[in-house]
């Protein structure tokens, strides 16, 4: 199998998002977009992270703080009232666009929160003719040498969930426990590398998000944002 063909990943096929600050809510998002059935964990609260700079004022312009497919789906969650006031501080990004991202009709009933994943593992591909509880699922291991294997993300209270693809989304947190090396196929990090400048780290970010997903949809070109970049008065393209 070769590395492009390792990535392919048609919807609705299943992925998992660590991480529920801007990255992670933005990739779940834009994978709900494309029809991918699409879980997020986070280990507390949306945006949990940022609440300790809650009053703070927004280190970019508003109109930055959140990509154009996340604008669209707020103001189409809300096509009967004025269009969204776009968020000052923090705490209004946080309360404004992530959590209110949540409950959009893309990602309601998707996100988990007070779930964190302690470890990763490979988990065996069960076959159409075999029965979920019987088969050879001892090791993880492809059975006919062509699938990779899907994965095991076990949360902290015991409970587990199966998916396809991965994307960490926990900044520069040191990685996952895992039960195989990294890099690994179908599995992705965004947002990991930190600078002094939030807007770049998001932006940088957002392009991960469009690279990751070309690649899984077998698309070189695809990209959602591409359509109405121009309404963004960035000087970054994310694509």
């Amino acid at each position: 199998m070769s590395d492009s063909e390792e990535q392919i990943l048609e919807p609705p096929g299943t992925i998992t998002i660590v991480g529920g600050g801007p990255l992670g809510l933005e990739a779940a998002l834009y994978g709900r977009f494309l029809g991918y059935d699409v879980t997020l964990m986070e280990a507390n609260t949306i945006g949990a992270s940022m609440l300790a700079q809650a009053d703070q004022p927004l280190s970019m312009l508003p109109d930055r703080c959140l990509s154009p497919l996340a604008l669209s789906a707020l103001n189409a969650q809300n096509h009967e009232s004025p269009p969204l006031i776009l968020p000052t501080t923090v705490g209004q990004r946080v309360e404004k666009v992530l959590v209110a991202l949540t409950e959009t009709d893309l990602l309601r009933g998707r996100v988990r929160c007070d779930a964190k994943v302690v470890r990763i593992e490979h988990s065996a591909i069960q076959s159409n003719e075999e029965d979920v509880s019987g088969g050879n699922a001892n090791d993880g291991d492809q059975s006919d040498g062509d699938l990779p294997p899907d994965f095991r993300l076990t949360v902290e209270s015991g409970d587990a969930v199966e998916s396809e693809a991965v994307i960490l989304a926990i900044g520069d947190a040191p990685d996952l426990d895992t039960s195989f090396d990294l890099p690994c196929p179908y599995l992705y990090r965004i947002g990991q590398e930190k600078t002094d400048d939030a807007e770049h780290d998001f932006i940088m970010g957002l392009k991960q998000i469009v690279e990751l997903y070309a690649k899984l949809a077998d698309r070189e070109s695809l990209d959602l944002y591409r359509p109405i970049r121009g309404t963004q008065p960035s000087n970054e393209s994310t694509g």
